[in-house]
């Protein structure tokens, strides 16, 4: 909900509250640590019948959609889409997508489709993380395409101010509530296309990709399966874009309150996540058997690995999917899959630029968050 007073005090209000959760996030993660592991031995013995979990539960839920402006939830109309430029490869095709989630402003990504399909099949979301390439790395296209080949229909798409997204930058005060936003228009489009089944709908990111995954699942019911890699662990706070440290409550409890649906939590041994097997998976498998979902969580840990979205996490993640979407398993072939250029999979540049009634900065973004 946005403030009666102008727009620019309604985001200098914002900023000066996010600066002040971002201030000495660096500090020693000891405290931090201290203070999680603290909110979760509280919670595990306050919250001991799923009546009183389930209560916890709506009350995070609604007070993080309440911090975003976005309780009530407004209304979602079909969302208005831009496409062009669709290629084929072997047994995918790639298009260029934008979607106009407020008055002139655009989430703006790729859509992966199977070529052949004899009835409809899953969908799934790739929202993104901080990492070099944007969308356009290799990681992230040879995800989405592997995706598209087993059958599923998949959308990529961008952070704010990153790759062809830059109606406003990154560190907007209002980029957190536009990513979420952005995610929550995804799904309503992404439902809407011919050959998906509306009950077969997963999301997985990294990093800041993982901290969308997680809200998303949280907030949307229709999130049947989900896959936060590389950022559910023993931290708290983050790029601006993840929304600061939680107030009331962690990620580790928040990846709890997504029981019963299926849900796999990838960490390794270089980042915040290396103890999460030890300190933070038993408290969310002691909560997913309480709401009747005990084995529909599971954990694979890479104690060698960095924090990325390579090939044995993609792996993992494929065989997760498919087992709980319902969807045919096959061995990552990158041979099969071709690395697209910047060039290729922009939907705004100089030969397809912004429409004329896009909005440009964070003033004129946040009046049109406001008038969503």
């Amino acid at each position: 909900m946005c403030s009666n007073l102008p727009v620019k005090y309604f985001i200098l209000g914002i900023a000066f509250v996010v600066l002040a959760i971002s201030v000495n996030a660096d500090e020693t993660k000891v405290i931090d640590e201290a203070k999680i592991m603290a909110q979760l031995a509280h919670s595990r013995a306050t919250y001991k019948t799923i009546e009183a979990w389930t209560e916890r539960t709506k009350a995070i839920r609604e007070d993080r959609l309440k911090s975003q402006g976005l309780w009530p939830m407004p209304s979602r109309p079909r969302v208005k889409v831009i496409t062009h430029s669709r290629r084929e490869h072997d047994g995918y095709s790639v298009e260029n997508v934008a979607l106009e989630t407020l008055p002139g402003f655009f989430c703006v990504g790729n859509l992966y489709r199977p070529l052949e399909l004899s009835k409809p099949g899953p969908a799934i979301l790739c929202p993104l993380g901080h990492f070099e390439g944007g969308r356009f790395c290799k990681d992230q296209q040879i995800r989405c395409a592997h995706f598209a080949r087993e059958g599923a229909t998949v959308f990529s798409y961008s952070m704010i101010g990153w790759d062809d997204s830059q109606q406003t930058t990154h560190h907007d005060p209002l980029v957190f509530r536009l990513q979420t936003w952005n995610s929550l228009r995804a799904v309503d489009y992404i439902l809407s296309l011919p050959n998906v089944d509306q009950e077969r709908l997963g999301v997985t990111g990294a990093s800041g990709g993982g901290t969308q995954t997680l809200i998303l699942a949280l907030i949307e019911p229709r999130v049947r399966v989900s896959s936060p890699v590389v950022i559910v662990g023993l931290n708290a706070g983050g790029c601006l874009c993840e929304g600061g440290a939680w107030v009331y409550s962690n990620d580790i409890e928040v990846a709890a309150m997504i029981a019963p649906r299926p849900q796999l939590l990838i960490s390794d041994g270089d980042d915040w996540t290396r103890d999460f097997p030890t300190k933070g998976l038993p408290f969310i498998e002691h909560f997913y058997e309480l709401a009747g979902g005990k084995g529909a969580v599971k954990s694979v840990h890479f104690p060698k690995e960095g924090h990325d979205y390579g090939p044995s996490k993609r792996k993992a993640v494929y065989e997760f999917f498919a087992l709980h979407l319902k969807m045919p398993l096959m061995i990552e072939d990158n041979s099969k899959i071709v690395i697209e250029s910047p060039d290729q999979m922009e939907v705004f540049n100089a030969k397809y630029p912004l429409p004329a009634h896009a909005v440009k900065g964070s003033i004129a973004v946040a009046e049109a968050f406001c008038r969503k």
